[in-house]
């Protein structure tokens, strides 16, 4: 009876962390350009890596690939593990006034602006949770880190060629 209750509860917690995970679908970002051991990166909330999806290059950014939609891999979602960085209209303009490659996209699924960099949709990596992670570098060969003054489709990741 023991064992039981212990497996369920720990199967419980395992689930209500994994549905914290997917409840964040985005994140309000004010981007900035870090240096950092992989060079100049841009990176959102607190610091934490943003990244471009190979899907947002090769099909078109509107409207952006990384979605909603269940599927099969952990959380259930595209954006349950990616998640949408977004902006307010007012940081989006006076961002696009320092950097003509920012810009954005309506995201329709978020009712949220999605920031933009050369043109592709800007997304964080749910398993970078401090500074200077780069989890998602890479990842599937499907996403990349966003260098400064770089089109960012490195998909196979910035240290792995």
């Amino acid at each position: 009876m023991g064992v039981k209750t212990l497996v369920a509860s720990t199967l419980m917690v395992m689930s209500l962390s994994a549905s914290a995970f997917a409840s964040d679908l985005y994140h309000e970002t004010t981007p900035v350009f870090k240096n950092t051991v992989n060079g100049n990166l841009l990176t959102g909330k607190d610091g934490l890596a943003l990244y471009t999806f190979i899907k947002d290059y090769k099909q078109g950014s509107i409207p952006p690939k990384c979605t909603t939609k269940e599927d099969n891999k952990p959380l259930g979602s595209c954006l349950a593990r990616w998640p949408a960085a977004t902006v307010s209209m007012v940081q989006l303009k006076s961002l696009t006034s320092k950097d003509k490659a920012y810009g954005g996209v309506y995201n329709n699924e978020l009712h949220k602006l999605q920031l933009t960099y050369d043109g592709l949709p800007v997304y964080y990596w749910f398993k970078d949770t401090a500074k200077n992670n780069f989890t998602g570098d890479g990842v599937g060969k499907a996403w990349a880190l966003i260098e400064q003054g770089k089109t960012p489709i490195n998909f196979s990741g910035l240290n792995k060629k």
